[in-house]
């Protein structure tokens, strides 16, 4: 098992207004090139970020694997699930659960061998639970961009059903996050600031 400090990546800070509130967000990059990874893959606990838990089906495991590059994701590593840590197939579900709600969600599934249906994405979020078909292109570098921003305050991801012949596995999770409000005063009086500099 791996358990190590996850970096938050913080690319853009947004100002949006709900419910006539003004809510400062943050956007939060996970690429799990900060995790012990290998080939063969290495098992994690999937406790690594402040902002979403990964899990598996009971009595399968997270594995972090090495050579996303090959695969199309962020060098040097891919998350999947499997029945074990020597299993041939990476087919195991991945659940993706958030601290809170977030926005403007997206990632890539990497790792396909088939075109056609090779998989589902069950999405929990503020309308309810949608599910959506995912299409393999049949070229195992070539990612599959995810783009899921049309949802609103999702909490759930799941990535589900697969068939592809080896599995699949995920990368470049970004999505958007509250700030926590004395925080969000500070960092954006800190966005502010910069800006008038970079006027000057």
């Amino acid at each position: 098992m791996t358990k190590s400090v996850f970096a938050v990546a913080v690319t853009a800070l947004t100002l949006s207004s709900v419910a006539g509130a003004s809510t400062l967000y943050e956007t939060v990059t996970i690429d799990f090139d900060d995790q012990a990874g290998g080939i063969p893959p290495v098992q994690t606990d999937g406790m690594f970020s402040p902002h979403a838990t990964f899990s598996t089906e009971s009595g399968h495991v997270l594995l972090i694997f090495s050579g996303a590059g090959v695969v199309g994701g962020s060098n040097p590593n891919v998350l999947t699930a499997a029945e074990s840590t020597t299993a041939s197939s990476y087919d195991s579900d991945i659940y993706v659960d958030f601290a809170v709600p977030v926005q403007n969600f997206s990632l890539d599934i990497l790792s396909d061998n088939d075109s056609g249906m090779i998989a589902n994405l069950l999405i929990t979020h503020s309308g309810g639970t949608d599910m959506l078909d995912v299409f393999g292109n049949g070229d195992f570098s070539d990612p599959i961009p995810t783009d899921l921003t049309q949802f609103t305050d999702v909490t759930r991801l799941e990535l589900v059903h697969i068939t592809d012949e080896f599995g699949l596995s995920m990368d470049n999770l970004v999505f958007d996050v509250p700030v926590p409000a004395p925080a969000g005063a500070v960092m954006f009086s800190l966005a502010g600031i910069a800006a008038m500099r970079r006027r000057r």
